[in-house]
């Protein structure tokens, strides 16, 4: 007989339990989505998408975490910068939002900046102590962004600041030698998006000339009597960069 007691006693266990858990989860506080990645996102990015100050702040007192993610990686921070709400931006440092924090991508709330020209929010996140040398597979660092993207005054501010450069600026020397090792170095005098002007301080292996492909080197020769040579300015892509180094 003691199974079926046993059985008894469990099922009344379960009864009594059944009943009781509703009132105890009403008792329960409510808590917020505190993994790493939440569908949809949250409340919190979309106050700060849209700016939605009350809201915000709200959630934040609430004890919403200011760095939530939500499915790509992506943080409050990062949907203020972008949507460009510095009064959302400010609030959510103030709560203890990471600034340097990257999506799932690697794209940091300042490489967003940079990338979208937004000089006063890249200011608010150079002020907060952020990361400026980050760098996003694609993009490089927030300077580069800048420049790829025609911000020169988010350029300049980031130059101000310190931010350097991971070798693909202008100032910097690079080297196009997409083909068997030939090819030709300079210094990059301009960059905008993929395209890189480069001025040629140095012909590498084709001395007597030697073709290119048309991308990498403006569809001419290079070397030799009617090629490119030391001192002209030529266009290229990004991803004939293949040998990069930073000046001093």
């Amino acid at each position: 007989m003691a199974r079926p007691i046993h059985a008894f006693v469990a099922l009344c266990a379960f009864t009594v339990l059944f009943i009781a858990c509703p009132a105890l989860s009403q008792q329960l506080p409510t808590r917020f989505p505190q993994s790493s990645f939440v569908k949809g996102g949250t409340d919190l990015h979309r106050a700060a998408r849209s700016g939605n100050l009350a809201l915000l702040d709200s959630r934040l007192k609430e004890g919403m975490d200011p760095n939530v993610r939500d499915e790509a990686g992506r943080t409050p921070l990062l949907d203020a910068v972008s949507a460009g709400k510095l009064d959302a931006m400010q609030m959510l440092l103030a709560a203890g939002a990471n600034a340097s924090a990257p999506s799932s991508s690697g794209r940091t709330p300042l490489i967003e900046a940079a990338e979208r020209g937004q000089l006063a929010a890249a200011g608010v996140l150079i002020q907060s102590g952020v990361n400026l040398n980050a760098i996003q597979r694609g993009y490089g660092s927030a300077l580069e962004t800048a420049e790829r993207f025609g911000h020169n005054d988010v350029a300049a501010l980031l130059r101000q600041a310190g931010a350097k450069s991971s070798g693909r600026s202008v100032g910097d020397t690079v080297c196009v030698r997409p083909w068997q090792g030939d090819g030709y170095c300079g210094k990059v005098e301009a960059v905008n998006k993929t395209a890189f002007t480069i001025r040629v301080t140095k012909i590498v292996g084709c001395i007597n000339g030697c073709s290119a492909k048309a991308e990498c080197s403006a569809s001419r020769s290079v070397g030799g009597a009617d090629g490119i040579q030391v001192g002209e300015a030529v266009s290229t892509v990004s991803w004939c960069l293949t040998h990069t180094g930073v000046q001093p």
